[in-house]
């Protein structure tokens, strides 16, 4: 047994506390106080040597560890649980008038002579949640539910920053035994536009707004998609405290939140009576549109905590509070014209131009559709009256049609049948649940054989060019072309292709094999001798075998993994273009959608010309691969699921992927049950630890170089 493991130094603990303390201080600064003192990098080098470190002396690890939020695998599904106090709704109001009836009922409630003060919060437009803290730990979170009950989401929020595991009482008063914080989880709108903006490159459905999202993300079995979405939290009411009486009113309660490092919405604020309350709401509604995250109106809240026991509650909701509630950002105009844009990545998205209407401040005449399927859905036609918003109140879209404004003289928008930019073939891409549903229906085992509504245009999520050489998206093409890992082009970078783009020297793959170094010496501070240089690394790379080449041209679907593994299969292109779409899915994690798509864009005219082309100069198209791969047994890695993580100071990454590939060896990106091996050097992190939780077998780099053949 490992002594140190067990008895760990003094020193180890005494550094292992100052970690979390700093870590918890900089998440403190970021979230509650707005205030960061370090960058997101240098943050996580901090969390890197806690993890380390506690890696070093396991016994140390605390559940409420910085390196504790994100762990375990996921799980099977969510345990419903009842709230101790239910979370009631909140009677709404859209006017004023309604709102200072409102206060005058509290004023009557209290009497005309009580002194009454108002907390008014900026009303978050996420998801409800109920944190409890026993002991100033965090213990359980539950969703909002029906009010009554809620699902157990502890899991995934744990892994989100903002939420303290554990109550910093050093700042503020000692924690009660219990407290549940009521708040919002929300996603703000640079992080829904990312990740939306993902999702539309690889056809999947987007979310209609940042709540969907959050609500979609907390309902994740696996706690490591939650972690990756950056999810956030501001406080915004209390359910049960055991003992009670800890705060007098709900502005000392929020106060010491922020003590324990709980995030509040800062612009929160606490008035002294109904026009203050009036003035509040009328100046944030300006300021809201600036801060970056869903708001849609602002909570009023009696302060005092007695008084709000006073009013109490009817059967729905509470009578010491109500959310006033903004209008959403609308207008109305007149769809004019719809063209077809070509993503860097080949997506074809729609967008509108529009007559020019005044919309959140900004004179708006476009807007997008997002894909021909919500076309389909809105049924959206040119010279139709349209009503836009602004999605996340940045970007316009098109929400409805007024079909009732309609003339007759409105006409049907089409869909591209070809790239509009270059003429090439066009690939439609569905609802990625839809194809299942209708596969699953029509297969020949299907048990139910309920008739499914076949797929059809609403069905649809996207349009892609696939000619890799359509000038709207060659020049991300040829920069991915020439980089590391690819083709390995050494010095054509982002700066050369610039050049040698508006220079008009190269409008397809094969023309860089052509090009003199003359040529590149003509372009602005390109010396003879590194043209020179650049023309041989070009030549060098007419060796690199068909995976580099097919992974290089930014075909849809088709990355390094797909292309080593149809070259496994197929001698050389001839070979991959002469077998059926049938026998395409017979290659290992080649399913039915990559081997329709490999075998369109094969058989497309871009993808004939670019194959020839290709070949005319002198590019190997033969696999390297083919019958290469080695017999389990005939080394240590035949068979295996490797898993690399840290620095190896021998091997650059994707060398060694290569060659282990090349060994019979599957590369994975993440340790799981199915691992066999993990290779670590320096600066291992979380695959480190998780392989030793796994009990994989883990070497160094030193085990490495003794195992690999020759």
């Amino acid at each position: 047994m490992n002594r140190e493991a067990q008895s760990p130094s003094s020193d180890a603990a005494k550094r292992i506390d100052k970690l979390r303390r700093e870590i918890d201080r900089h998440n403190r600064l970021y979230y509650v106080e707005a205030q960061p003192e370090i960058s997101d990098y240098d943050f996580d080098q901090l969390l890197k040597q806690l993890e380390a470190l506690e890696a070093e002396h396991p016994v140390l690890i605390t559940p409420d560890s910085p390196t504790q939020r994100v762990g375990g695998e996921p799980v099977e599904g969510w345990e419903t649980v009842e709230h101790a106090m239910p979370m009631r709704s909140i009677d709404n109001t859209y006017n004023e008038d309604d709102l200072r009836k409102w206060g005058e009922r509290v004023v009557k409630g209290l009497g005309d002579d009580a002194s009454i003060h108002y907390v008014c919060e900026p009303k978050i437009d996420g998801v409800a949640i109920s944190l409890t803290y026993a002991s100033g730990k965090l213990t359980r979170a539950v969703t909002r539910g029906d009010g009554q009950r809620g699902d157990d989401v502890t899991s995934n929020v744990r892994t989100i920053r903002a939420i303290p595991l554990s109550l910093d009482t050093d700042k503020g008063p000692a924690a009660p035994d219990r407290i549940e914080v009521r708040g919002e989880v929300f996603m703000r709108f640079d992080t829904f536009d990312r990740i939306n903006t993902q999702r539309e490159d690889e056809g999947l459905p987007l979310f209609a707004n940042p709540r969907n999202f959050t609500a979609g993300t907390l309902k994740q079995l696996d706690p490591k998609v939650a972690a990756e979405r950056d999810l956030r939290f501001y406080a915004h009411s209390v359910g049960v405290i055991e003992p009670d009486g800890a705060f007098e009113s709900f502005h000392d309660y929020l106060d010491t939140l922020r003590k324990w490092g709980v995030p509040v919405e800062p612009h929160t604020k606490r008035v002294g009576d109904i026009d203050a309350v009036w003035k509040f709401i009328t100046d944030f509604d300006t300021a809201r549109r600036d801060i970056g995250y869903p708001t849609d109106g602002v909570v009023v809240k009696v302060d005092r905590f007695d008084q709000q026991d006073e009013l109490g509650v009817t059967t729905k909701a509470p009578r010491w509070c109500i959310a006033y509630k903004y209008a959403p950002d609308q207008a109305e105009t007149k769809l004019l014209q719809v063209d077809w844009q070509v993503g860097k990545i080949g997506k074809l998205t729609p967008r509108a131009t529009m007559e020019p209407v005044l919309l959140a401040g900004t004179t708006v005449s476009h807007a997008t559709l997002h894909n021909f399927g919500n076309i389909t859905k809105l049924d959206a036609r040119l010279g139709d009256t349209v009503v836009i918003e602004k999605a996340g109140e940045i970007i316009p879209q098109v929400v409805s049609v007024m079909k009732d404004a309609r003339t007759g003289k409105e006409k049907k928008i089409a869909a591209p049948d070809t790239c509009p930019n270059c003429g090439g073939p066009v690939e439609i891409v569905h609802d990625p649940k839809r194809v299942k549903e209708v596969e699953k229906a029509n297969s020949d085992d299907a048990e139910d054989k309920t008739e499914v509504e076949p797929l059809g245009p609403t069905d649809e999520t996207g349009r892609f060019c696939i000619n890799p050489e359509c000038s709207a998206q060659f020049r991300e093409k040829l920069i991915h072309f020439a980089s590391r890992g690819q083709m390995d082009i050494d010095g054509l970078g982002e700066k050369l292709v610039d050049q040698l783009l508006e220079a008009d020297l190269v409008d397809h793959f094969a023309k860089l094999y052509t090009l003199t170094a003359e040529q590149f010496a003509s372009l602005e501070r390109m010396g003879e001798k590194s043209a020179q240089n650049v023309v041989e690394a070009i030549a060098g790379s007419k060796d690199r075998g068909l995976a580099r080449v097919l992974g290089s041209l930014g075909i849809r679907h088709i990355g390094p993994s797909t292309a080593r593994a149809l070259c496994e299969h197929f001698a050389d292109i001839d070979a991959m273009s002469d077998a059926s779409v049938e026998q395409l899915e017979e290659v290992p994690d080649v399913g039915p959608i990559v081997a329709a798509s490999t075998h369109h864009w094969l058989h497309s005219d871009a993808g004939k010309t670019t194959i020839e082309s290709l070949r005319k100069v002198g590019v190997d198209l033969t696999s390297r691969e083919y019958g290469a791969k080695p017999e389990p047994g005939d080394n240590p890695f035949a068979g295996k699921t490797v898993v690399l993580t840290g620095t190896l100071e021998h091997f650059k990454r994707n060398e060694l992927k290569d060659k282990l590939q090349d060994l019979g060896a599957k590369v994975s990106g993440s340790v799981s049950k199915k691992t066999d091996l993990v290779i670590a050097g320096t600066e291992a992190g979380s695959k480190l630890d998780k392989a030793h939780q796994l009990g994989v077998e883990v070497w160094d780099e030193a085990r490495l170089m003794r195992e690999l053949p020759g």
